[in-house]
């Protein structure tokens, strides 16, 4: 079995400045890394390959972005100086060997398949989702923080989700001392909930809430404040939108009755990329050791 002390060769391709901090630490670790796809990045000099050829050649490991792809077809490269093509990717590496990355749709996985690549989705990973959460719920209040004139102390909050990211944030928020409303979907959640001394809200029971919020923060990639309720929500809530497509909220609907939206995504790769990459590298190198 293959283990994380053997020193292995890495291709880090495309993405944001997570995967430029991994690459980093991968490096530092005494790993050879070959990086391509962030031409662009200007604020410090980042060593490239000169072809995807050679960023491949020979890699052990081969490390994507997240999301990996906004369209199926190109790898998502913030930086990137030219398109790559997931196509290309794929028929350079070498059958079998890993390509790991996260938010993995459809299509790259039919394209990894023909290619006979193995395509693990590190989001996928318990360890991985919780421990993004952290700069996420960080990073969504600081979000809440910038836009407001109020203090979050003493504010009505409502999470709608009480996943993972909304469970930090719930907890995080209760620490700053607001007044928090989670939005639960079932009686074992709402006791959990109510066991931390939040104000649990029932889903069913949203609509009677919402008038009394200063700040929303959805977690769920679900149209939840639609027609039916969006109306009840006060103009000076200012709504935080975390989740990914379609979000959680009626879009045009809300621009129409000029409420404050803010949509983000990727927060750990905004607000902590050095501790997003950290948290990517110690899941890689637990899935190198379980293989």
């Amino acid at each position: 079995m293959e283990t994380v002390n053997d020193k292995k060769k890495f291709a880090v391709l495309g993405g944001d400045q997570r995967n430029i901090y991994l690459a980093k630490l991968l490096s530092e670790e005494g790993h050879s890394v070959n990086r391509y796809g962030f031409g662009r990045y200007d604020r410090e000099l980042i060593p490239e390959a000169e072809s995807l050829y050679e960023a491949l050649y020979g890699a052990d490991y081969i490390i994507g972005p997240i999301p990996c792809s906004h369209n199926g077809i190109e790898l998502n490269a913030v930086y990137g100086e030219i398109p790559v093509a997931i196509d290309d990717v794929f028929r350079l590496i070498r059958p079998g060997r890993p390509f790991f990355a996260g938010h993995i749709g459809e299509r790259v996985i039919e394209a990894a398949k023909k290619y006979e690549v193995n395509c693990v989705d590190i989001l996928k990973r318990e360890e991985l989702a919780l421990l993004n959460a952290i700069p996420t719920a960080e990073g969504a209040i600081k979000i809440a923080i910038e836009n407001t004139d109020f203090t979050l102390h003493d504010s009505s909050i409502m999470v709608i989700g009480y996943g993972r990211v909304g469970k930090m944030l719930a907890k995080m928020l209760n620490g700053i001392g607001a007044r928090v409303y989670p939005v639960v979907n079932n009686s074992q959640d709402e006791a959990a909930a109510k066991s931390y001394g939040y104000r649990a809200v029932r889903l069913k029971d949203v609509d009677a809430a919402l008038g009394q919020m200063d700040v929303i923060f959805n977690t769920v990639p679900k149209i939840l404040l639609d027609g039916k309720n969006i109306k009840f929500i006060s103009k000076s809530c200012l709504i935080i939108d975390i989740a990914s497509v379609p979000n959680g909220i009626d879009h045009h609907l809300a621009k129409e009755m000029g409420l404050k939206v803010l949509f983000t995504g990727s927060l750990p790769g905004i607000t902590a990329p050095l501790s997003a990459a950290r948290y990517i590298k110690e899941t890689i190198f637990n899935l190198i050791d379980e293989a």
